[in-house]
């Protein structure tokens, strides 16, 4: 199979998840992100997550703990990162 090399921009954040995915698989990236592609091409899913809602800002009450939307992301990291954990320990079985 001829392969070609290119350079590809993504978030930090999804770098860091895929990097993970494919370690806790036992995967190269390269692999992951072909597989990727080959998924998207074939099935024509753009997105396997759910698309993101913006929700209406509600004032707090007064002295109610605070919930930055880094806290928010932080938290959205490590569902996904413990999502491929549980997945690549159910492949393991």
């Amino acid at each position: 199979m001829v392969c070609m090399k290119t350079t590809l921009e993504i978030p930090d954040s999804l770098f860091r998840q895929a990097k993970a995915h494919a370690a806790l698989t036992g995967r190269k990236l390269k692999d992951l992100v072909a597989d990727g592609l080959r998924l998207v091409l074939t099935h024509g899913v753009a997105q396997t997550r759910p698309q993101r809602v913006e929700f209406p800002i509600i004032r707090a009450k007064q002295g109610a703990p605070v919930i930055t939307r880094r806290m928010v992301r932080k938290a959205e990291e490590q569902m996904w990162t413990e999502e491929a954990e549980h997945y690549a320990s159910s492949m393991r079985r």
